[in-house]
C-alpha cells in the first residue's frame, strides 16, 4: 500500500502541475491578446488623429497658395508701384544689345582674327507699349 500511495501522490502532483501550467499558459495568451487589442486600438485612434491633422494642413496649404497668388497678382503689384512708389508705366521701351567686334592682330599676322573682343557696337531696339498691347489683345480675340 505504501508503494501504491506514492504512485498516486506523484500522479496527482503531475496532474496538478500540468493543470497549473495550462492555466498559466492560457492566462498569458489571453493577456497577450488583450494587450495587442489595446495597442491596435490606440494606434487606430492615432491614425485617425493624424489623418485629420493632414486634412487640416492641406486646407491651410491651399489657403496659403491662394494668398500667394493674390499677393503676387500683377495688377496688385502695378497698383502698389503706381500709388505708393510713384512709378509710371513707360510709353516706349528701348533695348540695347551689344554686338562685340573681333580684334585684329597687328603686326605680322595681319588679317588674323583673335578670340578677344576690343570694342563693342550697340544695337538699339524700341517699341511702343500701346501698339504691343493692341497686337497681343487682337491675337487673343
Amino acid at each position: 500500500m505504501i508503494a501504491n500511495g506514492n504512485y498516486e501522490g506523484k500522479s496527482t502532483l503531475i496532474i496538478c502541475w500540468s493543470f497549473l501550467m495550462l492555466v498559466v499558459f492560457v492566462t498569458s495568451v489571453i493577456i497577450f491578446y488583450i494587450s495587442n487589442n489595446i495597442v491596435l486600438t490606440e494606434l487606430g485612434y492615432k491614425l485617425i488623429e493624424l489623418e485629420n491633422c493632414k486634412i487640416r494642413l492641406e486646407e491651410q496649404n491651399k489657403k496659403f497658395e491662394l494668398t500667394v497668388e493674390t499677393l503676387s497678382a500683377l495688377d496688385r503689384i502695378e497698383k502698389i508701384a503706381c500709388n505708393h512708389l510713384g512709378m509710371i508705366r513707360p510709353k516706349e521701351v528701348e533695348f540695347i544689345a551689344s554686338l562685340p567686334t573681333p580684334k585684329i592682330n597687328p603686326g605680322e599676322n595681319i588679317g588674323v582674327i583673335s578670340n578677344s573682343y576690343e570694342k563693342e557696337k550697340y544695337f538699339w531696339a524700341s517699341f511702343d507699349l500701346k501698339k504691343l498691347n493692341d497686337l497681343i489683345s487682337s491675337l487673343l480675340r
